[in-house]
């Protein structure tokens, strides 16, 4: 009797330790499975990065931007007391001078512009401006439906034609209590024709003592020369020259731009010079050295690293410079093009024409005076036993070409 007892508790027993484990082992397996589940349903959006990843090499990216306008434009201020000056007559209710910006790209000419306009704008509201570059806009109804849309006027479905939005424009003009401020950038890439009948119409332009001012940018100097001279006489204009930047100014340049838009110790002060050199060579444009930098920096972020360090800033260099060949490139011709591909660092003149018999030599000589001028090559007159020569050196990498 007891036996049986016995071995019936020892049967149960061993039944509560077996469902216990059972349990416990479904309870594992249950488990495994949710966390595999789980981490499909979780799994990591391409764009969601670890708390670590969101430190930046970046303050403000923004200050980088072309769009971008200083609080202050440093190695300008000659510039900026010759616009304000020829500006300052609107607060008098006087008449303003129009102005020609020139110089070479990257100087400064369309951020001075627009720096000093908006410091009049916001002084008084006898001045307001409308932007425009040639580029895109580049016939007169172009120019014109541009500066119709600085009034509140509504156009016709059907649209109007050229006289009739000029008109339109003179109106508004009548109506308003300002003068307005037309800067046209990229002024030479208007065709001469055109933009001698515009500019004309506009500096003749007065409407119940109210007119436009026009403050015209290019890069050519010499610009007026191709305009009718009854425009060049009407116009009443003052020429502001823009010099290259020094590396000096660069560098000032790119300090403010580092300050407000990178974090601190983001490049060191050897760096900033190597960059302000590489700007001096290529004319001494501020923009190419803003860029260089900001590549540099955007760079360093998808590395991962909170420093711009040499290798980096050679790397995006040589970006730049291939940006740079490029755009230049789509300008040339198959013949140009074959010209510069066969140029050896080092070689004359006279060896160029050698390599090119079907082409007449003075062709040849025509494009390196314009390779040197988009500061393809640079050259120099040497002697040798046969004469005066030009000697030929690339200021570019080849290997990019």
């Amino acid at each position: 009797m007891w036996y049986n007892k016995l071995v019936k508790k020892t049967i149960l027993q061993n039944l509560e330790i077996s469902s216990f484990l059972n349990i416990i082992s479904i309870y594992f397996i249950s488990l495994n499975y949710y966390k595999k589940i789980k981490k499909i349903n979780m799994k990591k959006n391409i764009f969601q990065k670890d708390q670590i990843e969101y430190a930046t090499i970046f303050k403000d990216e923004s200050i980088f931007y072309p769009s971008y306008l200083p609080e202050e434009i440093p190695a300008r201020d000659k510039q900026i007391k010759e616009i304000t000056f020829c500006l300052d007559p609107i607060i008098k209710n006087k008449k303003t001078q129009n102005m020609l910006l020139f110089g070479t790209p990257g100087t400064g000419k369309t951020l001075l512009s627009k720096y000093v306009v908006k410091q009049l704008t916001e002084y008084t509201q006898k001045a307001k401006c409308v932007y425009i570059n040639a580029i895109e806009d580049n016939t007169r109804y172009a120019v014109l439906l541009k500066i119709l849309s600085m009034y509140p006027d509504v156009l016709p479905r059907r649209g109007l034609g050229t006289d009739e939005i000029f008109g339109r424009i003179k109106e508004n003009l009548k109506k308003q209590n300002s003068i307005p401020i037309i800067i046209i950038d990229e002024v030479d890439q208007l065709p001469p024709s055109e933009a001698s009948y515009l500019l004309y119409e506009l500096s003749r332009t007065v409407v119940d003592n109210k007119y436009f001012t026009l403050l015209l940018i290019t890069n050519n100097k010499d610009f007026l020369v191709h305009l009718d001279p009854r425009v060049q006489s009407s116009l009443f204009i003052t020429r502001i020259e823009f010099n290259k930047y020094l590396p000096v100014e660069l560098k000032t340049i790119l300090r403010e731009r580092i300050e407000y838009g990178l974090i601190e110790n983001a490049i060191s002060e050897d760096l900033i010079g190597y960059i302000a050199g590489y700007a001096s060579k290529a004319g001494g444009d501020a923009r190419i050295a803003i860029d260089l930098l900001f590549k540099a920096a955007k760079n360093a972020e998808k590395k991962g690293s909170l420093k711009i360090t040499k290798q980096i800033l050679l790397d995006s260099a040589n970006v730049v410079d291939s940006i740079k060949l490029s755009e230049k490139k789509k300008t040339l011709s198959k013949l140009e093009l074959s010209v510069l591909s066969s140029i050896i660092d080092g070689m004359q003149s006279g060896d160029l024409y050698s390599l090119f018999p079907k082409t007449q030599e003075r062709t040849i000589r025509r494009y390196i005076t314009s390779f040197e001028k988009q500061k393809l090559i640079e050259t120099k007159e040497i002697n040798t036993k046969n004469g005066r020569t030009r000697q030929i050196f690339l200021k570019f990498d080849k290997s990019l070409l």
